[in-house]
C-alpha cells in the first residue's frame, strides 16, 4: 500500500549511493599502486586544492572540512541556508535558520566503475530535511539529478556550485524520481512551501 513516504527513486540508485557511504566509511586499509588508483590519487589531490584556490575562496555562505588524508575523499559541508524539516508523518513543515550540514563523499575507485554512481551527498538525519531530493527514511540521501558525462569525474567545487547549491536552496526540487515523495507533493501543492526561504543569495 503506497504511503506518503514512499519512494520512487529506483531501489538499485539506493544501493549504488549506500555503497559509496559503506566504502568511504570503511576506508582504505592497504596501498594500491594500480595506474588505475593513481589516477584517482591524483584527481583528489587536485579536486580539493582546486576548491580551495577557488570557490571556497569566494564564498562566505560556505564552509567545508575534508578529511584528514592527503588525497581527502570525504568533506563535511556547512550552508548558512534555511531551510524546511519535518521531523515525522504527523509533525508539521517548520522553517529553520540553517545552517545545513552534511557529508559529500566520492568512491575511490572511481575510474574502475565509470557508469555507477561515484558520489554520495547525504544531509545530516537531525536536520529531518524537508526536500524532494532528499531521502529522510533513508540514509538522507540526496538526489544529485544526471551528471555531465564529460566532465566526468565531476569536481568538488563544480559540484557545490552546479549541483548541491541549486539543492540546498529549493532552487532545484524536481527530480524526474524524487527521493521523497511526501516532499515532492508539499512543494508542488503547497502556496507556502517556498516561504522563507526565497529570494536566494548567490553563492559568492
Amino acid at each position: 500500500m503506497a504511503t506518503p513516504t514512499d519512494y520512487t527513486a529506483p531501489q538499485p540508485l539506493f544501493e549504488h549511493l549506500m555503497a559509496v557511504v559503506r566504502q568511504a566509511e570503511a576506508g582504505t586499509s592497504t596501498a594500491d599502486d594500480s595506474p588505475l588508483a593513481m589516477i584517482a590519487a591524483e584527481f583528489f589531490c587536485n579536486n580539493w586544492a582546486d576548491a580551495c584556490d577557488g570557490l571556497l575562496q569566494k564564498t562566505r555562505l560556505l564552509r567545508v572540512y575534508p578529511e584528514w588524508a592527503a588525497a581527502p575523499r570525504a568533506f563535511r559541508f556547512e550552508l548558512d541556508r534555511p531551510y524546511k524539516r519535518k521531523r515525522g508523518p504527523e509533525a508539521p513543515v517548520e522553517l529553520c535558520p540553517g545552517p545545513i550540514h552534511g557529508l559529500i563523499r566520492y568512491r575511490a575507485d572511481l575510474f574502475a566503475n565509470p557508469n555507477l554512481p561515484y558520489i554520495a551527498v547525504q544531509i545530516d538525519p537531525t536536520l529531518s530535511y524537508f526536500h524532494p531530493n532528499c531521502s529522510r527514511q533513508r540514509g538522507s540521501l540526496v538526489c544529485l539529478g544526471d551528471l555531465p558525462e564529460t566532465l566526468f569525474p565531476y569536481p568538488l567545487d563544480l559540484l557545490i556550485e552546479t549541483r548541491l547549491y541549486p539543492i540546498l536552496t529549493y532552487q532545484d526540487r524536481r527530480p524526474s524520481h524524487p527521493f521523497d515523495l511526501e516532499a515532492a507533493r508539499y512543494f508542488a501543492l503547497q502556496p507556502e512551501a517556498m516561504e522563507g526561504l526565497e529570494p536566494v543569495e548567490p553563492l559568492y
